[in-house]
């Protein structure tokens, strides 16, 4: 009886041994996967900052453009044509420095991606230009030229608005 308790003792040790090895593999496996989880967790909360900040500022660019070019209710309401010519003067300059803050915010969205927000943030840049030289075209806010301006400005608005639409899902990165 004596050598059936060696070999049940042996038996015992290998299976513990077997035991240790099978529940340090899991543990390392299980460890090596919460590592990866974390790891892409971390990643998308940084893609995910790095683009609520990029489409934050193209929004807040577009907003400061669209607050030069909302000016054009001073022009409207005003009497004096030289006055008109003044305020529009002013406007066109303060609309340069505008634009070239949507056009480096264009930039850092471009680079950020998605490509549909890309693209918007593109085409949104677009149509701030176009409103621009629209209203370099304007001397005192009268005729075709207003009009043309005014049409200009109403597509740079709905482009913002269709820049956020999809900027919002951009958001959403997995």
């Amino acid at each position: 009886m004596g050598d059936n308790s060696w070999w049940v003792g042996v038996l015992t040790a290998l299976t513990a041994i077997g035991a240790s090895w099978v529940t340090s593999r899991g543990n390392t496996s299980s460890a090596r996967i919460e590592a990866e989880v974390n790891a892409h967790a971390s990643h998308v909360a940084k893609v995910r900052d790095e683009r609520r900040r990029a489409y934050s500022e193209m929004s807040a660019s577009a907003h400061a453009l669209a607050e030069v070019f909302w000016r054009m209710v001073e022009v409207d309401r005003s009497v004096d044509n030289s006055r008109k010519a003044e305020i529009v003067k002013e406007m066109q300059i303060a609309s340069r420095k505008a634009l070239s803050g949507v056009t480096k915010a264009s930039t850092e969205v471009y680079l950020q991606g998605p490509e549909p927000v890309a693209k918007e943030a593109r085409a949104l840049q677009q149509a701030a230009v176009a409103s621009f030289w629209k209203l370099g075209e304007i001397g005192d806010a009268c005729g075709d030229q207003r009009n043309q301006y005014t049409l200009a400005y109403q597509a740079f608005r709905a482009q913002h608005h269709r820049f956020i639409d999809v900027a919002r899902a951009g958001l959403e990165v997995t």
